[in-house]
């Protein structure tokens, strides 16, 4: 993240904070369940930081959410800031607590440490080739990379042999040492070991001698707050003694950095080698003679044993390929119950790597499915037989949970020998997840044709029976005629949605591209969405001057608006207005999270956006609005609709190469926003 961007989180925590003190302000007056405000660190990996898509994470922010959980505190909210920034909020009563803090006395006198829920020593790292370096004492005269902020770096200071080089981060430390710049780096062990795994440089550096120094962890409050803090210290022995912490722990920091061997080792081990190669030379020495006289028979066996390595080699090549093209997963399991074939597929399917599950017993499998099961009772129940009963074929299915939500299907099956006798057990895995999306666009069109196409049909047949059937008056055959009319508009335009959605995603269409001055466009549709508008709802438009002309198929462009603005119009209570604002954008805002290609493919752009005042969306509905018939449930039970309407704006705004996204306040507002690229025919840019 660039310093601008951490200014910009920086400044969006201080209004989070004093909206939060309203809001608690509010809550203690109606009587709404308690929540926890806590401030920490913008940067601190792994203990708490911004990731890619600006969510704030960490081994801190999920430990403090589960204390949250064992006290009963229903909400939990995080106010990232710089340090300096965050005890001023503390002192001053904007948040309640401080997480990842690193113990020092003067702290200690100004605050309480409710609870210190980690310690972690500063290591010795070195390059795995220096054998010269082998504890502290090593390090003198040597040129030794650690962080200002360390506690080692004041250990290490008072030593004055050793050459200090102060750096500010892990990686500057990591670049000097691999680069010769240092010849040592001496670094807190979890955020050191995090860095290198996610660096790949785990089997390049290891650790050498004692701990240099010892960090405590832990969560500040104010000495005013005394029954907060014994509040925190209940809820992290809670988590501490149900294994909640342990789990947590083990899913950020990464394994161990093996330690070099003692001297005493290395020497023995150089001794064995010379040892054996000695014993080596003799043997062969002494067995020549034998070898030579057992040379033909020998010549004889290898060109036999040759032919038949090849043709098992073929085989097993022509097998390897077989399997290796399945587009299922395969698993063979011995019968002492261990792992002994796993193809690419498979090891794709379950997420892991193939040697990590070779030579393994099946628990391992086991445990590793069950970690990323959704439903991990069901699950065990069905694992728990199959293990009973390894000769029953047996079909399991089950959702895992990792960066995405996959349907998984194992089938597994006796293996026997010529002799009918139980040799193993294979495993068939297969991603469903297609399958299932499939039954459920299924049975979503079914629920929609079967409501939203049987109501206007009922309504046609019905009124055009009673005219057949029956002589009505003048008034009453017109009423009768228009409503038919109207039903059959609305027929009309389920089929089109369905129709035209078919035709955006089959990728048969083709954009009838043209010149659209987009300003007259705007104000054709707001004229025809007014005119049917029935009760005359406040349309607010903000449209800037320099909207400019943009190449792009006009019908398409007018029906992503008028879909929005019906949407809005839809959600909106009586009353409450609707807003619509274009402008010209040079550059996107950081909180869009758009990347460097997807900048330079739309900008300059124009933006859209479409406001409305209801109800609002949920958080976890946000992401599955634009997919095909999903509707948010809603009190207000008198609005129909397909669920295809924002499906079309995505494949639309997508097909001219925008992007278009929503951002809901729940019961404030919903802001629909659409980007599109500003670009000639020709691909250059609009002036």
């Amino acid at each position: 993240m660039t310093r601008l961007g951490i200014a910009w989180v920086a400044v969006a925590a201080l209004l989070l904070a004093a909206g939060a003190r309203a809001d608690v302000s509010r809550a203690k007056a109606s009587g709404e369940p308690s929540r926890l405000r806590i401030g920490g660190p913008l940067e601190m990996a792994p203990f708490a930081y911004l990731d890619q898509s600006g969510v704030y994470t960490g081994f801190s922010v999920d430990l403090l959410q589960s204390v949250g959980q064992q006290l009963g505190i229903e909400n939990v909210f995080f106010y990232p800031a710089l340090p300096a920034e965050s005890l001023r909020a503390l002192a001053e009563g904007e948040i309640d607590c401080i997480h990842s803090v690193r113990y020092t006395p003067e702290l200690a006198q100004k605050f309480i440490f409710a609870a210190f829920y980690l310690e972690s020593p500063s290591l010795i790292f070195v390059i795995q080739e220096r054998y010269d370096l082998a504890s502290l004492q090593d390090l003198l005269g040597k040129r030794v990379a650690v962080l200002e902020d360390d506690p080692a770096y004041g250990v290490l200071k008072r030593i004055r042999q050793v050459q200090l080089v102060p750096v500010k981060d892990i990686a500057r430390g990591f670049f000097l040492l691999r680069n010769g710049g240092v010849d040592a780096y001496v670094g807190e062990r979890l955020t050191t070991m995090r860095f290198l795994g996610e660096s790949n440089l785990s089997g390049q550096v290891k650790t050498v001698g004692t701990e240099v120094a010892r960090s405590r962890f832990g969560v500040l409050v104010r000495t005013d707050e005394q029954d907060l803090a014994r509040r925190l210290a209940k809820g992290f022995a809670d988590v501490e003694r149900s294994g909640i912490r342990e789990r947590i722990f083990n899913q950020w920091f990464g394994e161990k950095i093996q330690p070099q061997p003692p001297l005493s080792r290395r020497v023995l081990r150089w001794v064995f080698i010379f040892v054996g190669g000695s014993l080596l030379v003799a043997m062969i020495v002494l067995g020549w003679n034998l070898l030579l006289q057992r040379e033909l028979a020998l010549k004889a066996i290898a060109i036999e044993k040759a032919q038949l390595d090849k043709t098992i080699a073929e085989e097993k090549s022509r097998f390897e390929a077989i399997v290796q093209s399945m587009t299922e997963g395969l698993m063979l399991v011995d019968p002492q119950g261990r792992i002994a074939y796993l193809n690419a597929r498979g090891a794709q399917y379950l997420g892991r790597r193939v040697e990590d599950l070779l030579g393994h017993p099946l628990g391992v499998l086991n445990e590793h499915l069950l970690a990323v099961a959704a439903d991990r009772e069901v699950l065990a129940r069905k694992l728990e037989y199959a293990q009973q009963y390894p000769s029953n074929p047996l079909v399991i299915e089950y959702s895992a949970v990792t960066t995405r939500r996959q349907e998984i299907r194992l089938k597994l099956f006796p293996v026997r020998d010529r002799q009918g006798e139980y040799a193993g057990r294979g495993l068939l895995i297969e991603d469903v997840t297609h399958e299932r999306e499939v039954e459920r666009l299924k049975a979503e069109f079914v629920s929609i044709a079967s409501h939203e196409l049987r109501t206007p049909m009922t309504s046609i047949l019905g009124f055009s029976e009673l005219m057949l059937t029956q002589e009505l008056p003048r008034p009453l055959n017109q009423r009768y005629t228009e409503q038919i009319h109207k039903e059959a508009e609305r027929l009309t335009r389920i089929l089109n949605d369905m129709l035209d959605l078919s035709y955006l995603e089959s990728g048969e269409g083709v954009l009838e591209i043209k010149q659209v001055h987009f300003g007259e466009l705007i104000n054709e549709v707001v004229e025809s969405f007014q005119a049917q508008l029935k009760d005359r709802r406040e349309l607010k438009i903000s449209l800037a001057p320099d909207t400019g002309v943009l190449w792009a198929d006009r019908d398409k462009l007018s029906q992503v608006l008028w879909n929005l603005l019906s949407n809005a119009d839809k959600y909106s209570p009586p009353g409450k207005p609707v807003g619509l604002e274009v402008a010209r954008r040079e550059q996107p805002e950081p909180e869009w999270n758009l990347s460097r290609d997807e900048t330079a493919l739309i900008f300059p752009a124009l933006e859209l956006r479409v406001i409305d005042f209801g109800q609002g969306i949920p958080p976890d509905h946000l992401s599955l609005i634009f997919t095909p018939f999903h509707r948010v449930e809603t009190a207000v039970h008198t609005i129909r609709g397909t669920g295809l309407g924002l499906a079309i704006v995505k494949r639309i705004v997508e097909a001219h190469r925008g992007r278009v996204w929503a951002q809901s306040e729940p019961g404030v507002r919903t802001v629909f926003t659409v980007l599109l690229p500003l670009r000639s025919r020709a691909g250059s840019q609009e002036g």
